[in-house]
């Protein structure tokens, strides 16, 4: 399943904690806005190291921009980077337990991520 193998990388490669796959997602969900760090910390109950870590990592995978005053907002870089972001998204809602174990799980373990496609018998 390509586009499985995909998400799963995208996932792995541009979220180093669920931390930063939460900040993205609400950024996502309030573009209509740009956030200062300091808004951040306090809207997550974050640490200024969790959430600067995480705007780092996100600002170098391509997924927010930050402006002259140094807010951010999301922003990812290309059209492949939104749709990613949304399928990460949806899997997140329906499977939120298979994503942050790809996301902490060490060595890449795809079966985890396997796991949150596979039909069940209720």
């Amino acid at each position: 399943m390509p586009a499985s193998a995909e998400l799963a990388g995208f996932i792995r490669s541009h979220f180093r904690s669920v931390w930063a796959l939460e900040l993205v997602l609400h950024l996502r969900r309030h573009a209509d806005r740009p956030w200062s760090r300091d808004e951040l910390v306090v809207a997550f109950r974050a640490s200024q190291a969790v959430i600067g870590t995480s705007l780092d990592n996100l600002l170098a995978g391509g997924l927010v921009v930050v402006g002259e005053t140094g807010e951010v907002r999301y922003g990812p870089a290309s059209e492949s980077l939104e749709r990613l972001v949304g399928d990460t998204a949806s899997l997140y809602a329906s499977k939120p337990d298979s994503v942050r174990r790809l996301i902490v799980s060490p060595g890449g373990d795809i079966s985890a991520f396997a796991d949150a496609f596979r039909l069940r018998r209720d």
